[in-house]
């Protein structure tokens, strides 16, 4: 009996498996850095499209702003419309002159800022009647307005 016992102390050590290995990855956690990829991806992308989207108003912004004292209320509407035609169809606005370009400012403005002054806006633009200071400052701050609250426009307003 004591040589089978010895025969049975005379077992091999245990040999452990390697501790599982950290790569490749699980498909769970695959799955999680796929998802927060594709979100990075999307919000960067949503970012710059916000801002490629705001480059007209800025731009007209900034004119209307930067020359607002040697500016005219004919320069004032011009840079207005060329703004507007960055964002609105060409087919919807190309045609428009008049009460009904002013109309149309109107209606994305909200409020009306554009026809109760058409009389004064087209003796400024197509007769070259000269205005007071006032009336051609208030005229500009009009567009300036315009710019920063109807554009880009609001869905509810298109």
């Amino acid at each position: 009996m004591s040589q089978s016992l010895s025969k049975l102390l005379e077992l091999n050590p245990i040999h452990l498996p390697d501790a599982p290995s950290w790569w490749p990855l699980a498909w769970g956690w695959l799955s999680l850095i796929g998802v927060v990829f594709l979100a990075t991806l999307i919000v960067i992308l949503v970012i710059r499209w916000r801002i490629k989207r705001l480059i007209p108003k800025k731009a007209a912004l900034k004119m209307l702003t930067a020359k607002h004292g040697r500016m005219t209320p004919s320069d004032a509407i011009e840079l207005v419309r060329q703004a507007a035609f960055c964002y609105y169809s060409r087919q919807d606005i190309a045609h428009l002159t008049g009460n009904d370009w002013y109309s149309f400012l109107d209606t994305q403005y909200g409020k009306p800022l554009f026809v109760p002054d058409a009389n004064l806006w087209q003796a400024v633009l197509y007769q070259h009647k000269k205005v007071d200071s006032g009336d051609e400052s208030q005229m500009i701050e009009n567009c300036v307005a315009w710019v920063e609250e109807s554009l880009p426009p609001k869905k509810n307003r298109r």
